[in-house]
């Protein structure tokens, strides 16, 4: 069975496929400090939280230079409407994540390549690209919005993808 139809134009792997479902197994628990310490440059942090929860400063203040994409769509929590990787796509992109399809790389033949004009350090070769995505807490007893995110962009094909946990354990690692 193919992913391949009119509503599905890029052919993105879905939260049911079992690569999918391995991802979010692999990003539910939010990395050891050590990894996220040790990536190296560029890192793109994608901070997951709502506007509210960022006004609050839960999970922390938000990290300079991140890019903020709310993975929730219209306000409504992943426990009632589970965000697609169409979706977070469309929102990465609204974001200002710039993500090209068009190439064939990884394992579902949708390669992707990140276009890094607009950020600092700008580097075009995808594979040197680690994420680092998060919400207001790392390790929870559900599965979280930066487990989730993190496993979308994994769907992407960007295997240098991890669940940091909140802005501050984020912070802390990086020390």
């Amino acid at each position: 069975m193919s992913n391949s139809n009119s509503n599905n134009p890029h052919n993105f792997v879905e939260n049911e496929s079992t690569i999918a479902l391995e991802n979010l197994k692999e990003t539910t628990d939010m990395v050891d400090a050590a990894v996220i310490k040790n990536l190296k440059n560029p890192i793109i942090i994608i901070d997951v939280r709502s506007i509210k929860e960022i006004e609050a400063c839960k999970g922390g203040v938000p990290i300079d230079g991140s890019f903020h994409v709310p993975i929730n769509v219209d306000g409504q929590p992943q426990s009632i409407h589970v965000t697609t990787t169409e979706e977070f796509y469309n929102k990465l992109q609204a974001a200002g994540v710039i993500l090209d399809l068009s190439n064939s790389n990884n394992n579902n033949n949708n390669g992707v390549i990140l276009d890094l004009s607009n950020i600092n350090n700008n580097n075009n070769n995808n594979n040197n690209n680690s994420f680092i995505t998060h919400c207001t807490a790392g390790n929870t007893k559900y599965i979280g919005r930066g487990a989730r995110a993190a496993a979308i962009l994994r769907n992407l094909g960007f295997d240098n993808t991890y669940n940091g946990g909140s802005a501050d354990e984020i912070r802390a690692a990086m020390e």
